[in-house]
């Protein structure tokens, strides 16, 4: 959780100095969903995610060097600077792309999860998606799939909005949701379902680990809903959130369950291995204009 939030900080400050050609969705203030996720997963378990895809990917375990590179727009990213962040992928951990399009990704998971079916070696699939993106017609028959093939597959939403319903960020006066939780729906689909706050890590660590342990048993899919608060306490840079936003802070709640000492010392170990990250980006060559105007698909292959 605070290897998230220290980079995403320092990508903050590297788009405002221009070592970044690029503007995108951050992912603080739902670290715990990621790392409560992320730390029952296998590598060769795969995740699809959404264009707040830098705690996904981070959870998932890829390299920080190469993810910054690729931020960066240079050759030793991932996807050799063309991807950037909305549509950056880790093959080697299973981090199987973000996405720019509101809840594109789904039926890409399912995929994944019949490919792990087939395959019948219990590898798992999560797929991330946000409350506007449970809307959408591909996550709906996405769902219904799912339930039909017992898919071991993992449905996890991320709402952004669990008070009051935004788009883009801004209050609306019209609904979005017919419903107040996102779970709800599951039943309708013949899964199990169910709503946590997504800013406590080890409600959301005990959640994930009951559905992943149920999809590798072959037991089929779970909706989970995590309710969180995307945070604006630290646009500037800064660790903490703010006062009001203390309550939702996901790193604040957790800290004081551990000892000040090692909270300390994680956040020095963390910020050295960002600042590593930021070194091999600013270092690593730009592209040439035949790598940059050159497919890479062929070498994917």
């Amino acid at each position: 959780m605070v290897r998230i939030r220290t980079f995403e900080n320092a990508v903050r400050r590297l788009v405002k100095e221009g070592n970044i050609p690029a503007r995108f969705g951050l992912y603080t203030g739902q670290e715990a969903v990621a790392a409560g996720v992320s730390i029952h997963l296998r590598k060769g378990d795969q995740i699809g995610s959404t264009h707040r895809a830098l705690g996904h990917l981070i959870a998932k375990g890829c390299d920080l060097n190469k993810l910054m590179a690729e931020l960066m727009g240079k050759e030793t990213g991932f996807n050799h600077g063309k991807a950037g962040p909305y549509h950056t992928f880790d093959p080697s951990v299973g981090a199987l792309g973000a996405n720019g399009i509101v809840g594109g990704s789904v039926p890409m998971t399912a995929g994944y999860a019949l490919a792990n079916q087939f395959k019948g070696e219990r590898n798992i699939a999560i797929s991330y998606f946000g409350e506007g993106g449970s809307n959408q017609g591909g996550v709906q028959e996405t769902l219904n799939l799912a339930a039909c093939w017992q898919l071991p597959l993992v449905f996890v939403c991320e709402n952004s909005s669990p008070e009051v319903q935004r788009m883009l960020g801004h209050e609306i006066d019209y609904p979005q949701l017919s419903i107040d939780k996102i779970s709800l729906r599951a039943k309708n689909y013949g899964m199990p379902g169910s709503t946590h706050n997504g800013w406590d890590a080890i409600d959301v660590y005990k959640a994930a680990g009951k559905a992943i342990r149920r999809a590798r048993a072959g037991k089929g899919p779970t909706l989970l809903e995590f309710k969180v608060h995307q945070l604006e306490g630290n646009l500037e840079g800064r660790l903490e959130a703010n006062e009001k936003e203390r309550q939702w802070d996901p790193l604040d709640i957790l800290k004081q369950k551990i000892p000040p000492k090692l909270y300390e010392q994680i956040r020095a170990e963390e910020a050295a291995k960002v600042q590593n990250a930021i070194d091999y980006g600013i270092k690593s060559p730009e592209p040439t204009l035949d790598q940059a105007y050159s497919c890479i698909f062929k070498e994917a292959d």
